[in-house]
């Protein structure tokens, strides 16, 4: 097994949501918690309300993109896939399409599966560009079939 995932994915997965969602949800409960005495600027419903709906719609974004990043190794037969919390094993035979999006040095990835499996139908993560690259060198087949269904 080889991991292809980067390095960022742990900092991108656990970090970023963590710090944010820790820090940004402490401070909408206490703009709408404290007295309206102490800060009349944060408390007062022109910052309060969009401050809220920026919350909502911040966190509904962070949850539909970076927390739904996996962790991927490849193998020759099959693959690993990852939440750091429960991994799974996978067959190459169950992946009905691959995007890729390059981002320099990183690529993001996606799977999209013939049938919905532990983590749904769609498998993204973010990896590395030469620990993708290097796994396709060495395994030719694996390669070739992940090009025949790329987008």
């Amino acid at each position: 097994m080889q991991r292809v995932s980067s390095n960022f994915t742990v900092f991108f997965k656990l970090f970023i949501p963590t710090v944010w969602i820790v820090f940004f949800t402490i401070f909408t409960i206490s703009i709408f918690t404290i007295d309206d005495q102490s800060l009349p600027f944060l408390t007062s419903p022109v910052f309060k309300y969009p401050f809220l709906a920026g919350y909502l719609i911040f966190f509904a974004l962070i949850y539909f993109t970076i927390i739904q990043l996996k962790r991927v190794e490849l193998g020759p037969d099959y693959y690993y896939v990852s939440n750091y919390l429960k991994t799974y094993k996978l067959v190459y035979e169950d992946i009905a399409s691959v995007n890729i999006f390059s981002l320099g040095r990183l690529m993001i990835v996606s799977f999209r599966l013939k049938a919905s499996g532990s983590f749904g139908n769609k498998i993204v993560f973010l990896a590395s560009n030469q620990l993708y690259e290097m796994f396709m060198a060495s395994h030719p087949t694996v390669a070739s079939h992940l090009k025949d269904i790329t987008e």
